[in-house]
């Protein structure tokens, strides 16, 4: 009896569960790896620096970022030129670039929002030089140092965050950790400054730029 009983309550779980309805599939997201819109745009505060330090200092960059599905193609290329002192003279003039991709968290795409985080590779190539004078007891003379094809290289780690003000003009910043110099073609003269770095008596450094950007759409 209680064989026949269990068989039935078989029967009947069997037949339930095979009238219920199937879940529903989720429907995969579809990945579209075509560019979508480019960002072109200045570094605002290397082209204020410019004009309005009273260092010897001339400095811009300019920057592109390709949107691609969730990610941004970013590359930056900059010029920059440094005169110090006094009682010498040195001078740093080169050029940089920076490549990389960023990861943009906001997930409303037609607002051209970002805030990311992402990892560029960095290299500046460049040339300095020093003059001063000395006495080594024969009379006051002049010297010159110089490096003539000198090449950094670097990584970034960088957060970023850009806002529509209007239309298609956009604002926004970026903090970067650059880590892993390395400097090659230094001489007798060890440079002072790297072009895109900063001063080299740091390995590591940090720092806070300011960009506006104009957005081109290709497609929605």
């Amino acid at each position: 009896m209680l064989r026949s009983t269990f068989s039935i309550l078989t029967l009947v779980i069997s037949l339930v569960v095979a009238s219920q309805p199937a879940a529903p599939k989720k429907k995969k997201e579809s990945v579209d790896f075509r560019p979508y819109e480019v960002k072109v745009g200045v570094n605002v505060i290397r082209s204020i620096r410019t004009f309005a330090s009273s260092d010897d200092l001339t400095t811009h960059e300019f920057q592109t970022a390709v949107a691609i599905h969730k990610y941004n193609v970013v590359f930056d290329l900059g010029v920059e030129e440094h005169q110090r002192g006094e009682t010498f003279a040195y001078q740093n003039k080169g050029s940089y670039y920076r490549i990389g991709f960023d990861r943009n968290f906001t997930k409303d795409k037609a607002s051209g929002n970002v805030l990311s985080l992402g990892l560029r590779y960095a290299r500046a190539n460049f040339n300095d030089q020093l003059i001063y004078i000395a006495d080594q007891g024969f009379g006051e003379q002049s010297y010159l140092l110089e490096n003539d094809a000198l090449a950094a290289r670097w990584l970034e780690v960088a957060f970023n965050l850009r806002g529509r003000i209007v239309s298609n003009l956009y604002m926004g910043f970026t903090m970067r950790w650059q880590f892993l110099r390395q400097i090659n073609g230094e001489g007798e003269l060890k440079t002072f400054d790297i072009p895109g770095f900063g001063k080299t008596k740091r390995q590591n450094s940090t720092s806070f730029d300011y960009y506006l950007a104009w957005r081109v759409k290709f497609r929605e």
